[in-house]
């Protein structure tokens, strides 16, 4: 049997991983596309260690699988594994994979990326990634459980693939992988995104899986938890460091401009996890991260900022002014209260105050407050038919505003968009605890922002008969006097049409929705 698709796994030399490994080898020999080459990487002494037992008998069960053993007195990081055990890929195999061994594929993971890269022609394909840790299966918060399956489609076209930047769920084209030369920093930390993110600028096509493909677990052993050091810092900068070169490279001008979406993206969410590690970080790992932060914000272009959610800027200006302990506390405050802070100023000047002790001094350009920083959180938390209407119930609040009573701020109907018809429903306001006690926060009340939806079908007909199609729904609003929010109506023409839409404004800013 000729192979198609060689997939490197690192072995690990830490005690208690062989239990992860041996289910990751078993989710691999069970795929449902037979045709694969396992190459497993060993380093350091030779036949030392749990996991290189089960390394090996996982060999001796399964022809497909290998081991190539890298010589030498030190083990040497999963970047050097990775890029040993593409070298060692048979010549003829036309596509390339890496696991880490606390993975575990789904059993059609390789035939679903392979077939699509059969059908399309595409240099990678990547696919749904599904966490794993102690609270059981949730998904990945850098893939959208939303995305479609999408054949030949572009990080250029779609830039939610910036966040897709693990190796483990995706299969590589062979030759597109020897034709730019990728290679894995060989560094403590195995930075996934230095190979996959020019991967996907370089790549002609990208085929995206709709289907979920592997585990990423999250172990809750003490060596894979441990906190970042100084080296495993500068490494993780050096690699975001490597990806702007590359983005600003003069040989490349058409990507010249997705440097900044690039620098947008480690603000909101590539370098999340270490900003959120340093109150639990030694003193000498904080100075690390502060000087690269600073070295990185120095070429970040400066229009981005504005562009930030104000907890955002407010955290990223502290870094950028050297505040440490300030940050700190700023850091200590969103783990109780995420993206939580009160509104103070004039109507005009609204802006964000952290309720800490002593206060934090903030520029008003970094704690102004806008329409994005009020963002509507809403969840419908039951569906039941009564007496044959359909009864919803849930909560819909806006962040930080207060919902602590009947007559606070609340939904009032909602409108559902069938077509060009639009139904509009009332609700009735109810008391959801639940909404104050899962929004993760004890800054604000929400108690009331619940709702209660009735829906008659009868309604939903169009002369007295079904239709198929797909409905929209949306809310309008209402508020408590001296909160500074206004419910308007306004006509306006959209294509043509005229239609009334709701508006809410803030003493001149305004937001739409309807």
């Amino acid at each position: 049997m000729k192979p198609r698709l060689t997939v490197v796994v690192p072995v690990p030399r830490g005690a208690g991983a062989e239990g992860n490994l041996e289910e990751c080898l078993a989710s691999v020999a069970a795929q449902t596309l037979a045709e694969l080459d396992v190459v497993l990487v060993e380093g350091g002494p030779a036949g030392g260690g749990p996991s290189s037992a089960v390394a090996h008998a996982a060999a001796e069960r399964d022809p497909r699988f290998r081991i190539v053993h890298l010589a030498g007195g030190e083990v040497p990081g999963c970047g050097a594994a990775r890029n040993a055990g593409a070298r060692h890929a048979f010549p003829h195999t036309g596509y390339l994979a890496f696991l880490d061994a606390d993975d575990v594929l789904l059993p059609r993971a390789y035939e679903d990326l392979v077939g699509l890269l059969d059908r399309s022609g595409a240099d990678l394909a990547t696919g749904n990634v599904y966490r794993l840790g102690a609270a059981g299966r949730s998904q990945s918060a850098r893939h959208p459980a939303g995305r479609q399956t999408v054949l030949g489609t572009h990080v250029t076209e779609d830039l939610t693939l910036l966040a897709d930047s693990f190796a483990r769920n995706k299969v590589f084209r062979r030759e597109f992988w020897d034709r730019h030369g990728f290679a894995f920093p060989e560094g403590e930390w195995c930075l996934d995104e230095a190979v996959t993110v020019p991967a996907h600028f370089l790549a002609g096509a990208v085929d995206v899986l709709r289907e979920h493909v592997c585990y990423w677990r999250l172990p809750e052993g003490a060596a894979r938890h441990r906190r970042p050091d100084p080296r495993g810092v500068r490494d993780r900068f050096a690699a975001v460091a490597a990806i702007r070169r590359f983005l600003g490279d003069a040989a490349r001008p058409q990507l010249h401009a997705y440097r900044r979406d690039y620098d947008r993206f480690q603000l909101t969410e590539g370098l999340a996890d270490l900003v959120a590690a340093l109150p639990g970080a030694a003193p000498e790992t904080r100075t690390a991260f502060l000087d690269c932060a600073r070295d990185f914000l120095a070429g970040v272009d400066p229009r981005v900022f504005p562009e930030l959610p104000v907890e955002l800027r407010m955290r990223w200006y502290l870094v950028r002014a050297g505040r440490a302990a300030d940050l700190l506390t700023l850091l200590r405050h969103e783990a109780r209260n995420p993206a939580g802070f009160a509104v103070a100023g004039p109507p005009l000047r609204r802006r964000a105050v952290v309720p800490v002790s002593p206060p934090l001094e903030l520029p008003p350009g970094v704690t102004r407050l806008g329409r994005e920083d009020f963002p509507v959180c809403a969840r419908v938390r039951e569906a039941v038919w009564r007496d044959g209407v359909l009864v919803l119930r849930g909560h819909a609040y806006v962040r930080n505003v207060d919902a602590a009573h009947r007559h606070t701020v609340g939904v009032r109907t909602a409108v559902l968009s069938c077509g060009r018809r639009r139904i509009v429903l009332p609700l009735r306001t109810v008391a959801m605890p639940e909404a104050t006690a899962e929004s993760g926060q004890e800054l604000h009340c929400y108690d009331w922002s619940g709702f209660e939806l009735r829906v008659d079908p009868a309604r939903l007909r169009r002369g007295g008969r079904w239709e198929e199609g797909t409905g929209r729904s949306g809310w309008c609003w209402r508020r408590r006097a001296g909160c500074g929010w206004r419910r308007r109506r306004r006509r306006r023409r959209v294509r043509g049409r005229r239609r009334w839409c709701a508006r809410w404004r803030t003493r001149g800013r305004g937001a739409w929705c309807g």
